[in-house]
């Protein structure tokens, strides 16, 4: 079976819909032709220059990312920066790049339901729909551990599961939770909507100090697993419908994309 650009595009927008990302969030095809034929395709949650060299030696036809370079437009392309060195050599290539960020997240089975599941919550929820005309879609998701169990533990569990490598949290590690909430990614500013669910604690990621001294304050635990970690268990499930839809094609994941910082120390210091 020969596939092209346009069918991969197709398979995926089928998957996370372009009409469910956020207002002014840049997806789609991003480089090449739709109808360049396509025999490899490359899935990354970003392209960082040791994935795209990763990505590169496969010879991939086309690439997907979540987090595209394409963020904010670029004034100039020039190979003395790293995002820009990346985008020249994929145009030389003649290697597709595309895109899908919020769509991903906010379509069922996609970012935040890949969390969910990971942290073993079930009887999910979505957290805040797009809209009343699309209630089974939107950021964030809540449901219920199958037991409570001390904050501690979970938080230790979190650690361990999404691969973290570390996880900072706000909160009382002995306080019984139950009914989590999640969003991957950046999304402490749910906190509000997590607490009016019912939320006893909320994993998110790139929390603030000041966001964090809020939660203290409305009693909600926070927990900060970190932006790769919450989002990536999303790759391979994705990798795995591209395999199912589009048999022949050659589908490859990242090996070498990963959390960027290293955490000293687990536990909390204290002067």
């Amino acid at each position: 079976m020969v596939y092209t650009c346009r069918d991969v595009c197709n398979h995926i927008d089928a998957f996370a819909p372009p009409s469910f990302a956020l207002e002014g969030d840049p997806i789609g095809l991003h480089l090449g032709s739709f109808g360049r034929s396509v025999g490899r395709l490359f899935l990354a949650l970003e392209l960082t220059p040791e994935v795209a060299a990763e990505a590169l030696e496969c010879s991939p036809d086309m690439i997907f990312v979540h987090h595209t370079p394409f963020f904010k437009p670029f004034k100039r392309l020039c190979d003395d920066d790293g995002h820009e060195r990346i985008v020249i050599e994929l145009i030389r290539r003649g290697v597709a790049l595309y895109t899908a960020h919020t769509n991903l997240d906010c379509v069922r089975g996609g970012v935040n339901d890949a969390l969910a599941t990971r942290l073993g919550l079930v009887r999910t929820e979505v957290l805040q729909p797009l809209n009343q005309n699309v209630a089974e879609a939107g950021l964030g998701r809540i449901g219920f551990l199958e037991s409570p169990q001390s904050l501690g533990e979970f938080v230790l569990n979190a650690d361990k599961v999404l691969a973290a490598g570390g996880i900072r949290y706000c909160g009382d590690k002995e306080q019984r939770v139950h009914k989590i909430a999640v969003c991957g990614g950046a999304g402490a500013f749910l906190m509000g909507e997590a607490l009016a669910r019912g939320a006893e604690a909320f994993v998110t990621s790139d929390v603030k100090h000041h966001e964090g001294v809020r939660a203290m304050e409305l009693g909600l635990a926070l927990i900060d697993g970190g932006h790769f970690a919450t989002e990536a268990p999303a790759i391979p499930i994705l990798a795995s419908y591209v395999r199912d839809n589009m048999p022949g094609l050659e589908v490859a994941s990242s090996k070498r994309s990963c959390n960027p910082f290293t955490y000293a120390a687990a536990e909390p210091l204290h002067s």
